[in-house]
């Protein structure tokens, strides 16, 4: 297929599956015009040593600047050649088509390859026919009374013990530690008035133990290994010695159930704090729920629906991924003994996955006019600065001074309208479960979060 339009001359030269391909061929006519036009704009502004500020010849221009201005029209007059050929054709391209000069010189025709695949025409969808199961979990009295005693026990006071009392699980020592590994100390080992829980497990394994039964003014030394799975790579698997001098040596208060506990949580009283935290085991309930559903329904449509996907989406999902994976491997994460090959096979079929819900909810998207509002965008800014706690204004004030990086929460946001619209339509049956039932699954819904 070959057409022109004015000073364009496009032939279709691939139309493969999703893959197309069109080589473009502007007339020199049109880009030295456009050259001009931006040389005659530039010498209106431009003062140049022995003319008169706006008279500088276009001649003189064209030497000094001609390349530079060149540049910019070619960039210029290739987006918008190549954004009409998309338009002309009705195209949906699946990522901005590869563009490649295949023919210029100064003074002749423009010729450029463009490259591209299209989103495929996808099935139609009948929502109505999906089946899901709800789970529906009921938030029990002995959950909230759990909750409030662990409240109860994260506010202790402590008291210092009488001299010579020896420590035992649950009392608070203030201490001083310095870790070495061969005699050397490192980076993270060492502190000065620590106050640790004993049995809070916030040291590593055996650290807490070789504590127990210490004194005021005790200085011990704690031998202990780290975890091979330790956070740092550096410290994986290695054995430390830690001295501990011990300042002090604080019993814990009990601390009693009542509206004075609920007032150091700033709420007026008891009553006040036991609904709230049923309103967050509510909502905590409703998103595992949901979470799960949406496993259920994202299985479901990977099974049921097969199209074309395009390839250059799936390398880019992958490429991602892959790329996460190398960090992980540089940080010494455990990858589980995989190979490379093996590695990049699993990761390949989640890319595709990934690629193919995605395309599927973008299209419930577009064929219902599910569209963005404010507030929904205020909400995300909202949720993303909740997680700089006392950073907030400097993350409204980012965004406010750079609406363009707004876009970035577009994706998620039509994806859960998508979801939502789609539970709507679907025969939803409920199923009465237990918390720990439904903890049990969250839990498996995590672990295999990474293939949906």
């Amino acid at each position: 297929m070959q057409y022109k339009v004015l000073s364009m001359q496009v032939t279709e030269t691939k139309n493969e599956g999703l893959k197309r391909e069109y080589q473009v061929k502007l007339e020199a006519s049109l880009i030295e015009s456009k050259t001009e036009e931006r040389l005659r704009s530039m010498a209106g502004q431009m003062k140049m040593s022995g003319f008169r500020p706006g008279h500088v010849p276009l001649k003189l221009l064209k030497q000094r600047f001609g390349k530079e201005v060149t540049g910019e029209i070619l960039e210029k007059v290739i987006n918008e050649t190549s954004g009409e050929v998309v338009s002309n054709n009705n195209l949906r391209p699946a990522l901005p088509p590869k563009i490649e000069i295949t023919s210029y010189n100064e003074g002749s025709d423009l010729e450029y390859k463009m490259e591209l695949e299209v989103l495929p025409q996808l099935p139609e969808f009948d929502f109505e026919k999906v089946a899901l199961v709800k789970p529906v979990c009921e938030v029990e009295p002995a959950e909230i009374e759990k909750a409030i005693e662990r409240f109860a026990a994260n506010s202790k006071d402590y008291a210092r013990a009488e001299a010579g009392a020896v420590a035992k699980n649950g009392d608070k020592l203030t201490i001083d530690f310095l870790g070495r590994i061969d005699g050397v100390a490192f980076d993270g080992g060492a502190s000065k008035g620590f106050g640790l829980v004993l049995g809070s497990g916030s040291f590593i394994a055996g650290f807490e133990d070789q504590l127990v039964g210490s004194k005021e003014g005790d200085k011990i030394t704690v031998k202990v290994n780290f975890p091979e799975n330790y956070h740092k790579a550096d410290l994986q698997g290695k054995p430390a010695e830690f001295e501990v001098d011990v300042h002090e040596v604080l019993n814990a208060a009990p601390q009693e159930i009542n509206d004075e506990l609920a007032q150091k949580f700033g709420f007026e009283d008891l009553a006040a704090i036991r609904k709230a935290i049923e309103a967050q085991f509510s909502n905590d309930y409703q998103s595992y729920a949901k979470n799960k559903m949406k496993k259920e329904l994202f299985d479901l449509l990977d099974k049921e629906y097969n199209f074309e996907l395009p390839q250059s989406m799936v390398d880019y999902e992958f490429n991602t991924i892959w790329q996460q994976i190398e960090e992980a491997k540089k940080a010494g994460e455990d990858l589980e003994g995989k190979t490379d090959e093996q590695l990049r096979e699993e990761y390949r079929k989640i890319s595709e996955r990934r690629v193919k819900l995605g395309l599927i909810l973008s299209e419930v998207a577009v064929q219902n006019k599910l569209l963005i509002t404010q507030q929904e965008l205020s909400n995300a800014i909202m949720q993303e600065a909740k997680q700089y706690p006392g950073q907030e204004k400097i993350i409204f004030e980012y965004y406010r001074k750079h609406p363009q990086e707004l876009q970035r929460f577009n994706g998620p946001i039509l994806e859960e309208k998508s979801f939502d619209f789609i539970l709507s339509k679907a025969k939803l049956t409920e199923q009465k479960v237990s918390s720990e039932e439904l903890m049990k699954q969250e839990e498996d819904e995590a672990q295999s979060a990474k293939a949906a």
